[in-house]
């Protein structure tokens, strides 16, 4: 994931996320991708921008 931009804007000041443990959807690992800039979040699997409160499903399932 290394020179990943937001989709939305363009910028590389980016964060991955890592859900905690006890989140619904935990996976060891990245489960999202923030933008510092615009504020953007993108699911690491399904790629699609994410409404507040939308978690991205673990491994990219429906």
């Amino acid at each position: 994931m290394e020179n990943e931009k937001c989709k939305k804007c363009g910028s590389q000041n980016i964060i991955m996320v890592e859900y905690e443990p006890g989140h619904p959807e935990y996976y060891d690992g990245v489960s999202e991708i923030v933008c510092n800039d615009c504020g953007a979040r993108f699911g690491r699997w399904s790629g699609k921008e994410l409404k507040d409160g939308e978690a991205e499903k673990r491994g990219g399932r429906k």
